[in-house]
């Protein structure tokens, strides 16, 4: 018997995408977060390679051009406190499992001089990492990385994003801190969000604890395939709303 394979259009996507939602809005009104991550993240498992690809590229592409705009609207004033700095500190995850890939992002991030910075688990300690669990409590920080370091990045922290660090064994091997506070903007990783910029992340509340520590005038985007879209995203108090989603 003959196996005939048809492709998918964009367009069919969206169709499916939108049928989607509007099953969500009807069959789960009062859906958990936990139940709203489980179907989320199968529902971006599944999405082909080819299509993730895709995607992603689509995806990084606009949000290169987003935060070239904000910038150049912010005019480039340095200094403390003073706005965007002359030459940008980005920060921007790296991606695992099936996510948006951001590489092409980092690589255009590069290209135009931007610092690029980031996150990784880590706690105060020795640097062999020693120090009990109870000793320090662990936290995201952001850490910049050179073109250069970019490899040897990728063989240490962010080769394993979940993995927890001695902030001294990091520094020893030359990536320097950066405090949230220079951080001129942030690409935030997420499970689900809404219409409404309401964020489902993976359930540590780095990201909320993070983004009321930045700048107000810091570009805060969130980036997701549509398939991640939901009807309605529910929300604590400690929750922190996005401002922008990129999503393709």
């Amino acid at each position: 018997m003959e196996t005939v394979t048809y492709a998918l259009t964009p367009h069919t996507y969206a169709i499916i995408a939108q049928r989607r939602r509007y099953v969500d809005a009807i069959l789960r009104p009062m859906e958990t977060k936990e139940q709203l991550r489980s179907r989320v993240l199968a529902r971006r498992d599944a999405l082909p390679e080819d299509v993730r690809t895709r995607k992603s590229a689509a995806i990084c592409t606009r949000l290169e051009r987003v935060l070239a705009d904000a910038f150049a609207d912010a005019g480039g004033t340095a200094g403390p406190g003073a706005g965007v700095q002359e030459v940008p500190t980005v920060a921007v995850f790296a991606s695992m499992r099936s996510e948006v890939d951001t590489q092409l992002f980092v690589e255009s991030a590069y290209t135009r001089g931007w610092r690029v910075c980031f996150p990784c688990m880590v706690r105060e300690g020795r640097e062999d990492g020693m120090s009990s669990e109870s000793d320090t409590p662990s936290r995201m920080a952001f850490y910049r990385v050179e073109r250069e370091q970019l490899e040897a990045a990728r063989a240490g922290f962010l080769g394993a994003p979940l993995r927890c660090l001695p902030c001294a064994a990091l520094e020893r091997d030359g990536f320097q801190p950066v405090a949230p506070d220079e951080l001129d903007a942030v690409v935030v990783p997420l499970v689900a969000f809404d219409d409404a910029g309401r964020r489902l992340g993976y359930g540590g509340g780095n990201y909320d604890q993070l983004l009321p520590r930045l700048r107000a005038d810091a570009v805060v985007v969130g980036v997701a395939f549509d398939e991640q879209r939901a009807e309605t995203v529910p929300c604590e108090p400690h929750d922190v709303p996005l401002p922008r989603v990129v999503s393709g």
